[in-house]
């Protein structure tokens, strides 16, 4: 799909692509390396966990190798990329989903994190503001912006993932509380039955998706970052406060 747009934005002299990524085409890798508040320039290698950080990291390969190159009328297309991390806002389908589990559970939210894992949120309208710069700045700045890369940010606290889960979902009910830390060894125990259960039954019954071992892989390492890029190439700054978010 990313190789079909840039090849109809050759064809069609549309010289501009900010195409939207994530930290997932990045890592966390298989072998559950931390990022500890790094930024566009830290280094960090091996190979993607999540299938769907490969196919992140595919698509900006091909948007990298796009830019530069001569539409037909002879311009050259600009491209430049933003890397989004956790997006939370309304309608966010796993805060419904955090929230619904928690009212099942008397109002406990519990959490896989360890004590000491660190990940990035933001929110919704600053992740469509900065696109809406970034398509702005690429246009009068291109030689700046043309072939970089931008994490998203802004002033959503960056802290352990649970408390700012249960930060916002306190808010709109006061009667969530934080529960307990579930241990590593009990979910991977309960994806392998799942799994062993979902082959037994297939013919028969399919089971809701479940949690997978990469995805709870991600879960528990620290991946975060910490930068100030966006603001520093094309004037970002969020549009809404934490407060508002």
């Amino acid at each position: 799909g990313t190789e079909n747009v840039l090849r109809v934005c050759c064809v069609l002299n549309i010289p501009y692509v900010v195409y939207t990524s994530s930290i997932a085409a990045v890592g966390p890798n298989t072998s559950h390396e931390p990022m500890f508040r790094g930024n566009e320039d830290t280094k960090y290698s091996g190979e993607v966990e999540l299938p769907y950080g490969k196919t992140k990291a595919m698509a900006e390969k091909l948007v990298f190798e796009a830019n530069g190159k001569k539409l037909s009328n002879g311009d050259k297309l600009r491209t430049c990329i933003i890397r989004a991390n956790t997006v939370y806002g309304e309608k966010a389908t796993f805060l419904q989903e955090l929230y619904l589990l928690a009212k099942a559970r008397n109002g406990v939210l519990n959490y896989l994190e360890p004590e000491n894992t660190e990940r990035n949120y933001t929110y919704v309208g600053n992740v469509a503001w900065m696109h809406v710069l970034a398509a702005r700045n690429l246009k009068l700045k291109p030689d700046l912006l043309a072939g970089q890369v931008y994490y998203s940010y802004d002033d959503t606290p960056t802290r352990k993932g649970f408390l700012i889960r249960h930060q916002l979902l306190s808010s709109l009910d006061p009667s969530v509380r934080l529960g307990s830390h579930i241990p590593y060894w009990k979910m991977w125990l309960l994806i392998q039955l799942h799994r062993i259960i979902k082959v037994i039954l297939y013919p028969f019954w399919k089971p809701k998706p479940f949690l997978n071992l990469p995805l709870l892989n991600t879960i528990v390492t620290t991946f975060s970052y910490e930068t100030d890029k966006a603001s520093r190439h094309f004037g970002y700054k969020p549009l809404f406060t934490w407060k508002e978010s």
